[in-house]
Parts: structure tokens; C-alpha cells; sequence
């Protein structure tokens, strides 16, 4: 065989390999499976999703990962979707508030198969309760919001009030409040006037909203009392917060007035870290204050599996990942929240910021906010019959009372 032929066979070879390797790469590009993740947020803006995408296909090569945004009424419309049998996405996410409908409905799957035991015990205690209905799990943790406060540097600086320490209590708090209020300028402390902006000061007076089955008011208990006659004072009384025309003058975000620097003190979590720092204002963050006990709030949002889902042990793949050390990891670093799992490295994200040890430290000895069947209903009715009452035109007893006529029948979904 001449060298010619030879050299002629060999570039045919090649070609020949070329050609089968070019086919072999697209049937592997082509095989690539599409993994859909419904959310109400803006997912080309969102650092966290953009991250959490970025490194799931890192570590799932043969998927991608394809986010669907449904904004305003978000749970409604997923609902409509569901019972309508449309085509459904692989994971949705759902506020805790929210997994007990979705649960009683059918709408999203018992997760009980795929999550075991290590995984339950990795868990800080506050997650597992907001992730079950009916003592099964329905859901894993996208992210907590612990409460803690937060004090106005500047603010505290010029009155020359010292920082409390975190062992602080409520006549501390409130002492302090006095002290960094001007009349109707400037103000020690706000707080939203719906259920999860005063909801952890009736638990630390050993109050509540709703029994833990969901089924009757709390409200009605001396503590619960008690503890809404402390804030009222507040706002009535002392004049220490602000009323809501005050307040919204300055923004509508819970922390507009804080930013403005007409608000010493507001409690919130981290994710209110972001927008401070977006506005350069210097904060410092304590506990919150003790009442009759040491007790955070958290509100945890989550990920579920829809009804429907075409393939639930690929569901159940995401969903594991978002609930991962890895995917936890991106959450705190990211300002999402604070993380879910006991296992996260929080070194960094202290070294940042000292204060931020409060943040982490709350996680264990946080309460989930209460999330009953009817919960909604429940706290639009709480909500309505206690504006007056945060305008000091109604007593607590006659707001309480407004509430407790009607909550067994709220709660038991007959109104």
C-alpha cells in the first residue's frame, strides 16, 4: 500500500471518528433533561436562584435546571393549575403558611418516602414543624427568617443611648424606646400591625394566636392580653412608634423608617440586612428582648412536590439538592435567609458582620409561626378587628373579644 493510500485512509479514519464523536455529543446534549422550578420571584434578577441553578447543573450534569415565574396571586393560580390538570412543573415553592391548603387539598405530594431520619435530625427544630401537615412531611426548607432586632446606629449614637446587651428585657426595651423618640418626628421603635409583626411578642408573654391543632384562638388568654396591652401602650401611651400614616410617609417596607433614620429599633431577619445595606445605613443587632421567656419567631419558606409531577424521583432530586448542605450554603451567603441544616458553615457570614452571631444563635430557640388549615381567614379577621385598636379608638378586650366571636367556626373553615 503506497504512503498516498495510506495518509488518504487515515484522514478518512478521522473523519469517520469525527463524525461519530459529533453524534455521540449531541445525542449526549439531546439526552440533557429539563427539570422546571416554579417560584413567584424574578429569576433573571434573583442572585440566590441564579447561584442555586448554576451549581445544581454543576453537580447534576445531565439535567438543567428551567425556572417559571407566576407573579401576583401566585398560590391561587398554582392551585387553578393543579385542579385544572394543566401541564405541571417538577418543584414549586410554597411559603410555610401555605403547605397545609396545598397539603389538605392534595395539591402537593407526602415527601415521607424520600426523607429519612439523618436528614430529619440535621434539621434546626424550628424547620420540621413548618414543613408537616398532619404529622407527614409535605415540604423541604428553602430558607428562615428568625427574628431579632435591629438597632439604628446612627441613631443611638446621636441620643448617646448605649447599645443594650443581649440579655436586655422588655422594661429595658421599653425604657430605651422613651429615651430615642421626639414627638412626632422621630421614633424608638415600629412594628407592621399585621399577625407576623406582633406575633413573637405574644409567644415570649406566653401568649399566642391559635392553639397548636389549629383549631381555637389564643387570643383570648390573660398572656395574649397582656402582651397586646404592652404594645398598644406603645403606640398610645408612650408614643414610641409611629401610627401607620406616620410610618408609610417614609415608605411602604417595614424598614422604610428605620433607613430614613426616623426609627431607632425595628425586628426583622436577615433578609432585611440586604436593603440596609443598600442604603448605607449602619445597624446593630441584639436578641429580642426577653419577656417571660427567651423566644424567637420564624417564618420558613420552603419547596414542594405538585401533584402531578411527571416524574417524582426527579423532583425528588431538586428538592434534595435546594435542601443540601451545598444549596444551604448558597442561601446564607446569598442574604436568601438563614440556612436549614445544623451542618452550614457559618464562619464567614459572622466574620462579616459580629452581630450576625444573634441571627444564627436564634435558630435554636425559634418558633415556627403558627400555620392552621384556615390560617388566612383567621388573620384577616385578626387583622381587621385590631386596626382600630393599633389606633387606639377600641380597648384590647373589645378587639379580642370581635375575634374570639367568630374564630372557632373561622377556624374550622365555616365561615
Amino acid at each position: 500500500m503506497s504512503r498516498k493510500t495510506i495518509i488518504l485512509c487515515l484522514v478518512s479514519l478521522l473523519i469517520l471518528a469525527i463524525m461519530i464523536f459529533g453524534s455521540f455529543a449531541g445525542e449526549v446534549h439531546a439526552e440533557k433533561t429539563k427539570v422546571q422550578v416554579i417560584s413567584w420571584w424574578d429569576f433573571t434578577a434573583s442572585e440566590p436562584l441564579i447561584q442555586l441553578k448554576a451549581k445544581f447543573e454543576e453537580l447534576n450534569p445531565d439535567l438543567e435546571l428551567e425556572y417559571i415565574q407566576v407573579g401576583k396571586g401566585y398560590a391561587d393560580k398554582v392551585l387553578v393549575m393543579i385542579a385544572g390538570g394543566a401541564d405541571l412543573p417538577d418543584v414549586m415553592m410554597l411559603a410555610m403558611d401555605k403547605v397545609p391548603i396545598f397539603a389538605n387539598k392534595g395539591a402537593i405530594q407526602n415527601l415521607g418516602k424520600y426523607v429519612d431520619e439523618e436528614y430529619k435530625n440535621n434539621l434546626y427544630p424550628v424547620v420540621l414543624g413548618a414543613l408537616e401537615y398532619n404529622g407527614s412531611i409535605y415540604a423541604v426548607p428553602r430558607d428562615i427568617t428568625s427574628k431579632v432586632m435591629f438597632l439604628n446606629k446612627k441613631m443611638f449614637d446621636d441620643a448617646g443611648v448605649p447599645y443594650p446587651d443581649e440579655n436586655w428585657t422588655w422594661k429595658d426595651f421599653r425604657e430605651i424606646a422613651k429615651k430615642l423618640t421626639k414627638k412626632d418626628s422621630q421614633w424608638g421603635f415600629y412594628f407592621p400591625k399585621y399577625n407576623d409583626g406582633f406575633y413573637h411578642w405574644l409567644v415570649q408573654n406566653n401568649g399566642g394566636l391559635v392553639t397548636p391543632d389549629g383549631k381555637a384562638s389564643l387570643l383570648g388568654k390573660p398572656e395574649s392580653i397582656e402582651a397586646l396591652h404592652f404594645l398598644q401602650d406603645l403606640i398610645i401611651k408612650d408614643g414610641v412608634v409611629p401610627r401607620e400614616i406616620q410610618a408609610q410617609q417614609f415608605g411602604a417596607s417595614d424598614s422604610a423608617p428605620f433607613i430614613a433614620n426616623k426609627v431607632a429599633m425595628v425586628c426583622g431577619g436577615l433578609s432585611m440586612t440586604v436593603a440596609l445595606k443598600n442604603n448605607n445605613v449602619e445597624y446593630v443587632i441584639r436578641p429580642l428582648p426577653t419577656g417571660k421567656r427567651r423566644v424567637s419567631t420564624a417564618f420558613v419558606n420552603s419547596w414542594t412536590m405538585p401533584k402531578g409531577a411527571k416524574n417524582p424521583d426527579l423532583s425528588w432530586r431538586v428538592l434534595k439538592f435546594f435542601a443540601s448542605k451545598e444549596a444551604q450554603q448558597i442561601v446564607l451567603s446569598t442574604g436568601m435567609g438563614l440556612p436549614a441544616c445544623k451542618d452550614v458553615d457559618t464562619t464567614a457570614f459572622v466574620q462579616t458582620h459580629l452581630d450576625n452571631k444573634h441571627l444564627v444563635e436564634s435558630l435554636a430557640y425559634s418558633e415556627p409561626f403558627p400555620t392552621p388549615l384556615y390560617g388566612v381567614d383567621f388573620f384577616n379577621l385578626v387583622q381587621k378587628e385590631f386596626d382600630l385598636m393599633w389606633m387606639g379608638q377600641r380597648s384590647v378586650e373589645d378587639a379580642v373579644s370581635a375575634v374570639e366571636e367568630k374564630a372557632a367556626k373561622v377556624l374550622a373553615g365555616q365561615e
